[in-house]
């Protein structure tokens, strides 16, 4: 549970079409299957700026309520390969215990955010954004929050085994569903296989986050 925090409110915006009708993202199809040419299409990127006012808020909670430095970090940016012109800004938390997992995000101008948790997890949002994947945006202001939630309170867990070629991220919080991710190490250079070797925490468990 995020202590203390609350959502930004009335942050969404209403977007109709050419009819004047709302349309309703996040269910535009109704469960069937979305037009061709809609895979091609981004009507209103602008309708997931609220990502941007949740991770702010997420910051100065997570900022103001734990033992942790904050600071401009343009590298992360760079390891993401984002253009800089599509970069608005680019921010690490590092909490003082080197046994607890930091965090990176990266805004940028579509606006959507990348994500980076511990060593080597790494997400986007919107994963997409085309009129067809219609991902509704307070489904993924949830999953930020779920994924920062579990994150700061010790319930991220990162299993790198190396002999396996396997590498796992498990979010055990409810609101992440206990979400669980795995995936080969053949994409991971040497360098970040030593970096994260050397950070996560003997049995994959990252511990919570201290308090101010």
């Amino acid at each position: 549970m995020l202590h203390g925090y609350q959502r930004p409110q009335n942050i969404a915006t209403d977007y109709f079409d050419d009819q004047g009708k709302l349309i309703p993202y996040g269910n535009r199809f109704d469960g069937d299957d979305p037009p061709a040419e809609s895979y091609s299409v981004i009507s209103h990127p602008q309708r997931f700026a609220p990502l941007h006012v949740v991770a702010d808020s997420l910051v100065n909670w997570m900022t103001a309520r734990f033992d942790v430095r904050r600071y401009e970090d343009p590298d992360l940016a760079a390891q993401f390969e984002i253009p800089l012109d599509e970069v608005v800004r680019s921010i690490r938390l590092v909490p003082e215990d080197s046994q607890c997992a930091p965090i990176g995000l990266v805004f940028t101008n579509f606006p959507g955010l990348h994500l980076q948790f511990g060593a080597l997890f790494t997400s986007i949002a919107p994963d997409c954004g085309c009129d067809a994947c219609d991902e509704p945006v307070p489904d993924l202001c949830t999953e930020l929050e779920a994924q920062i939630d579990a994150v700061t309170s010790g319930a991220f867990v990162e299993i790198l085994d190396v002999g396996k070629n396997r590498l796992t991220h498990q979010f055990n919080v409810e609101a992440a569903a206990m979400l669980e991710q795995s995936g080969d190490l053949d994409d991971l250079s040497f360098t970040q296989l030593a970096t994260a070797r050397a950070m996560i925490p003997v049995d994959g468990s990252w511990a919570p986050w201290p308090l101010r």
